[in-house]
Protein backbone atom coordinates (compact mmCIF):
# COMPACT_ATOMS: atom_id res chain seq x y z
CA UNK A 1 0.00 0.00 0.00
CA UNK A 2 1.10 3.53 -0.58
CA UNK A 3 2.03 5.28 2.64
CA UNK A 4 2.20 9.02 3.16
CA UNK A 5 1.17 11.61 0.63
CA UNK A 6 0.14 10.59 -2.87
CA UNK A 7 0.60 12.70 -5.93
CA UNK A 8 -2.26 13.26 -8.36
CA UNK A 9 -0.68 10.82 -10.79
CA UNK A 10 -0.50 8.07 -8.21
CA UNK A 11 -4.09 8.74 -7.14
CA UNK A 12 -5.21 8.53 -10.76
CA UNK A 13 -3.41 5.22 -11.24
CA UNK A 14 -4.99 3.81 -8.08
CA UNK A 15 -8.43 4.99 -9.20
CA UNK A 16 -8.10 3.51 -12.68
CA UNK A 17 -6.76 0.23 -11.28
CA UNK A 18 -9.68 0.02 -8.84
CA UNK A 19 -12.20 0.68 -11.60
CA UNK A 20 -10.58 -1.99 -13.78
CA UNK A 21 -10.88 -4.52 -10.95
CA UNK A 22 -14.54 -3.67 -10.35
CA UNK A 23 -15.54 -3.83 -14.02
CA UNK A 24 -13.55 -7.00 -14.66
CA UNK A 25 -15.40 -8.71 -11.80
CA UNK A 26 -18.71 -7.46 -13.20
CA UNK A 27 -17.76 -8.81 -16.63
CA UNK A 28 -16.83 -12.15 -15.07
CA UNK A 29 -20.21 -12.34 -13.31
CA UNK A 30 -21.95 -11.52 -16.60
CA UNK A 31 -20.12 -14.31 -18.40
CA UNK A 32 -20.92 -16.77 -15.61
CA UNK A 33 -24.63 -15.88 -15.83
CA UNK A 34 -24.68 -16.25 -19.61
CA UNK A 35 -22.92 -19.64 -19.48
CA UNK A 36 -25.16 -20.95 -16.70
CA UNK A 37 -28.22 -19.80 -18.68
CA UNK A 38 -27.00 -21.67 -21.75
CA UNK A 39 -26.37 -24.78 -19.68
CA UNK A 40 -29.80 -24.61 -18.05
CA UNK A 41 -31.66 -24.21 -21.35
CA UNK A 42 -29.65 -26.52 -23.61
CA UNK A 43 -32.04 -29.49 -23.27
CA UNK A 44 -35.33 -27.59 -23.34
CA UNK A 45 -35.98 -27.76 -27.10
CA UNK A 46 -34.45 -31.20 -27.75
CA UNK A 47 -37.35 -33.39 -26.67
CA UNK A 48 -38.70 -35.75 -29.29
CA UNK A 49 -42.06 -34.66 -30.66
CA UNK A 50 -44.90 -37.01 -29.83
CA UNK A 51 -46.94 -38.17 -32.77
CA UNK A 52 -50.69 -38.61 -32.56
CA UNK A 53 -52.06 -41.85 -33.92
CA UNK A 54 -53.06 -41.42 -37.55
CA UNK A 55 -56.70 -41.49 -38.50
CA UNK A 56 -58.10 -40.26 -35.17
CA UNK A 57 -58.02 -36.63 -34.25
CA UNK A 58 -59.35 -35.69 -30.83
CA UNK A 59 -61.37 -32.50 -30.86
CA UNK A 60 -60.80 -30.20 -27.90
CA UNK A 61 -63.68 -30.11 -25.46
CA UNK A 62 -65.67 -26.91 -25.68
CA UNK A 63 -65.79 -24.88 -22.50
CA UNK A 64 -69.27 -24.34 -21.12
CA UNK A 65 -70.75 -20.87 -21.53
CA UNK A 66 -70.49 -18.88 -18.33
CA UNK A 67 -72.17 -15.75 -17.16
CA UNK A 68 -69.40 -13.31 -16.24
CA UNK A 69 -71.67 -10.87 -14.44
CA UNK A 70 -70.87 -12.32 -11.01
CA UNK A 71 -67.14 -12.34 -11.71
CA UNK A 72 -67.26 -8.74 -12.90
CA UNK A 73 -69.18 -7.73 -9.77
CA UNK A 74 -66.66 -9.41 -7.46
CA UNK A 75 -63.67 -7.87 -9.23
CA UNK A 76 -65.29 -4.42 -9.25
CA UNK A 77 -66.00 -4.66 -5.52
CA UNK A 78 -62.41 -5.73 -4.81
CA UNK A 79 -60.98 -2.85 -6.83
CA UNK A 80 -63.33 -0.36 -5.17
CA UNK A 81 -62.33 -1.60 -1.71
CA UNK A 82 -58.65 -1.43 -2.64
CA UNK A 83 -59.01 2.14 -3.86
CA UNK A 84 -60.97 3.15 -0.75
CA UNK A 85 -58.35 1.71 1.62
CA UNK A 86 -55.44 3.09 -0.40
CA UNK A 87 -56.53 6.72 0.00
CA UNK A 88 -54.82 7.21 3.36
CA UNK A 89 -52.12 4.72 4.33
CA UNK A 90 -51.99 6.00 7.92
CA UNK A 91 -55.52 4.88 8.75
CA UNK A 92 -55.61 1.26 9.87
CA UNK A 93 -59.36 0.81 10.14
CA UNK A 94 -61.20 2.74 7.48
CA UNK A 95 -64.61 1.67 8.86
CA UNK A 96 -64.15 4.08 11.74
CA UNK A 97 -64.33 6.92 9.24
CA UNK A 98 -67.44 5.67 7.43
Amino acid sequence: MILGNMTMGQAGIVSVASMLVVFSVLLLLYVILIVSGKIATRNVGKTAPTKAPTGTVAAPAAAPKQDDAELIAVLSAAIAEYERVRRNPFIRNGRDLD
